[in-house]
């Protein structure tokens, strides 16, 4: 799942750098739901999220 940070985080699974604030990272969705619990990020609205199927394309028009 995709999460927007609150505060400065550190999260071995998802790299070695901290996380700022403001910045996205990709991460399971138990150790987010831990993480939007405790106050220290939130879900990003339309990020991916493991099991959801991606959106079908647009079909394109045709010109006549």
């Amino acid at each position: 799942m995709l999460m927007k940070a609150i505060d400065t985080l550190h999260v071995s699974a998802v790299g070695p750098d901290n996380i700022q604030p403001g910045q996205t990272f990709e991460i399971n969705e138990g150790d987010g739901a831990i993480l939007h619990e405790r106050g220290l990020a939130v879900p990003v609205e339309g990020g991916s999220v493991e099991g959801d199927p991606e959106p079908a394309p647009t079909p394109k028009a045709r010109a006549k």
